[in-house]
């Protein structure tokens, strides 16, 4: 059993926690410290333009979260949610919780009037499952997604 919540600026801690088991698995790792890492979460919670859930079990400890910001484009006709990060650890996952994680994601984006919410997916050929629980639960493909770093150097 398992229950879903909103997380406060109190989770912190659990959502970098969560957040660097995801990481590894897809061959990232965190671009600064802990320490620095902790208080941009913090600081990320409290400004209310990143939004997290997250899923415990009946004992409290935590096994998921998915963490939400908003976009806004032409191309979507207005506001958007995109999932920035979305993580059940490994021994829980087939059991519900991404489901229920994905299905709270999308509550909170009809209550903010979302016109659709995006995800940049792992690697489809490593991560089968996981591309196939997006198709299984209505995305759609839009094209791979590319990034430019050190845009302060």
């Amino acid at each position: 059993m398992f229950n879903i919540k909103k997380a406060t600026v109190e989770d912190s801690e659990t959502i970098l926690r969560l957040a660097k088991g995801l990481f590894p698995e897809l061959g990232h790792s965190l671009p600064v410290g802990d320490q620095q890492s902790l208080l941009f979460c913090k600081t990320i919670l409290e400004s209310g333009e990143y939004v997290v859930f997250l899923s415990n079990d009946a004992q409290g400890h935590s096994n998921g979260i998915i963490t939400l910001s908003e976009g806004l484009s032409i191309y979507a006709c207005g506001k958007f949610g995109v999932i920035r990060e979305f993580y059940v650890i490994p021994e829980m996952r087939s059991t519900g919780i991404g489901k229920a994680l994905l299905e709270k994601a999308k509550e909170f984006g009809r209550k903010k009037r979302w016109k659709r919410i995006e995800v940049t997916p792992p690697d489809k050929m490593k991560w089968p499952l996981t591309y196939k629980f997006y198709i299984r639960e209505g995305f759609s493909e839009i094209g791979p997604r590319l990034k430019l770093e050190s845009l302060n150097e």
